[in-house]
């Protein structure tokens, strides 16, 4: 096998929607959230030519390595305090309350209490999980009007658009973002997923790329992230070899980061290279914390790699049988 070709966005039964918003155990779950929709011209080719030109596991991944890397910024008030008595109940865990009720009773709350940030950002979730993602963008323009200086609601609302399927509204999205924020990460990240949804190059959003680097040089951390960025656009360019160099030079850089060798490992696995991808998988178990908020989410990520492997290597057997 020459070459993976180019990887394309493509949501696994096994892979989960990383959602910006910092999370707390009462939060929308990453299970909850798979791709609304899914590329049609994939749904003509072989398993194997699907599995190996359009597996999004890397790129799943890359999402959760920009939203939820080393550096976890501290939750914005609203979201890290503990839930009101006017909203927890309505925000219980209950596993035999069907989210339809949920829905219910917060929207019965919020027609009394309309600006409750809380249980709106309940509903969203609740919106989220039943993929009503229109009215749940909806209500994200709503905590937008609520707190303006909060800057996650706009990377929240812009990924929402990019994971169902509106590249341009998501480019738009994160144009905006970044018109207010030249510096920041995740929306580059999201305009480069959302500009390889639809097809473009990515040279134009390399070269704005390297542009911030150049002027963050001073800041360590988000110099390292935009570095992880460009790995990911060598990815994306089906440029597997080089992206692998990328990610062992920021293993140099720093040997604790867990990042770089999730990436490797999934990398080598779709190469077919078990052995290799093992010995990085192995490293990030070992350095990811155990109470990382996503640990779950980046395990899941991993072993839907090593299963589809297989299966595109058992399907490629029998069809050379």
């Amino acid at each position: 096998m020459a070459s993976l070709g180019k990887l394309q966005p493509f949501h696994l039964s096994l892979t989960q929607f990383p959602s910006s918003l910092p999370q707390k155990s009462s939060s929308l779950s990453f299970r909850s959230f798979k791709r609304a929709s899914i590329k049609a011209s994939s749904s003509s080719q072989s398993l194997p030519s699907r599995l190996l030109k359009s597996t999004c596991i890397t790129l799943t991944a890359a999402s959760a390595l920009f939203l939820a890397n080393l550096h976890l910024k501290p939750p914005p008030a609203a979201i890290a305090s503990p839930l009101p008595a006017s909203s927890e109940s309505l925000n219980h865990q209950n596993d035999t309350v069907s989210l339809e009720e949920e829905e219910t009773s917060l929207e019965n709350h919020l027609s009394s209490h309309p600006d409750d940030v809380t249980a709106l950002r309940s509903l969203m979730e609740v919106k989220i999980k039943s993929l009503k993602l229109p009215q749940a963008i909806n209500l994200i323009d709503r905590l937008i009007e609520l707190e303006p200086d909060e800057k996650e609601w706009p990377i929240l609302k812009a990924n929402i658009y990019s994971h169902s399927g509106d590249s341009e509204s998501a480019k738009n999205a994160f144009e905006e973002i970044i018109s207010k924020d030249p510096l920041r990460v995740e929306a580059y990240h999201g305009l480069a997923m959302a500009c390889s949804d639809s097809g473009d190059d990515l040279k134009a959003v390399e070269e704005r790329i390297q542009e911030a680097m150049g002027r963050c040089k001073k800041n360590a951390k988000d110099l390292r992230d935009f570095k992880l960025l460009v790995a990911q656009i060598r990815v994306l360019e089906g440029k597997h070899e080089e992206a692998l160099k990328l990610y062992q030079e920021l293993v140099k850089e720093e040997p604790r980061d867990f990042r770089p060798y999730l990436c490797q490992g999934i990398i080598y696995t779709l190469l077919k290279k078990g052995g290799e991808a093992e010995k990085q998988f192995e490293k990030f178990r070992r350095l990811v914390p155990r109470n990382h908020p996503y640990r779950e989410y980046f395990m899941d990520n991993m072993v839907a790699t090593k299963l589809f492997a297989e299966k595109a290597q058992r399907e490629m057997a029998g069809t050379k049988g």
